[in-house]
């Protein structure tokens, strides 16, 4: 099964040459897309931008799904990968809530960044379980108004690392 990973560009983490995620992460007041489907060892994991645009692409090594009582308790399970030092991912979180925490190997980025993908609605992780969703997720976009600026910010980003 595929996955869509939503991240903002100041919560991206590696180096030009390859990504650093580490981790895809759902943390939700709710059960969410992951946490209801879960994510499984080979499953590839493809990273898009708030914005839409696609950058990365992951592969799942394990999968862990839960309730939790603390949003602590999610933040340890990264510990020691990027991800757990970015301040700005982890503030906001629900306090309690239903969680999932995949890690991701083999992971590189997209030698051509592409747009694609519908409106996320909030969601930091999205599970393409049928042919449809997959369509509507990967399926190749014009950019959206005004998103040459991520484009370029990204590469910016990309370019000082």
């Amino acid at each position: 099964m595929d996955h869509v990973l939503i991240r903002r560009l100041e919560h991206l983490t590696g180096s030009s040459s390859s990504p650093r995620l580490a981790y895809a992460v759902e943390i939700r007041d709710r059960k969410g897309p992951a946490h209801k489907a879960g994510a499984f060892d080979r499953d590839v994991v493809h990273v898009q931008l708030h914005g839409g645009l696609f950058v990365a692409r992951a592969i799942v090594r394990i999968c862990w799904i839960g309730e939790y009582s603390r949003s602590d308790e999610i933040r340890r399970r990264t510990e020691g990968s990027p991800i757990h030092d970015v301040e700005e991912f982890w503030q906001g979180r629900p306090r309690v809530g239903y969680a999932a925490v995949a890690e991701l190997v083999q992971e590189l980025w997209l030698p051509a960044p592409f747009w694609a993908g519908p409106r996320t609605y909030g969601y930091e992780w999205v599970v393409l379980d049928d042919e449809a969703k997959r369509k509507s997720w990967l399926d190749e976009k014009e950019p959206p108004r005004g998103g040459e600026g991520l484009k370029s910010a990204f590469e910016s980003w990309l370019a000082a690392r």
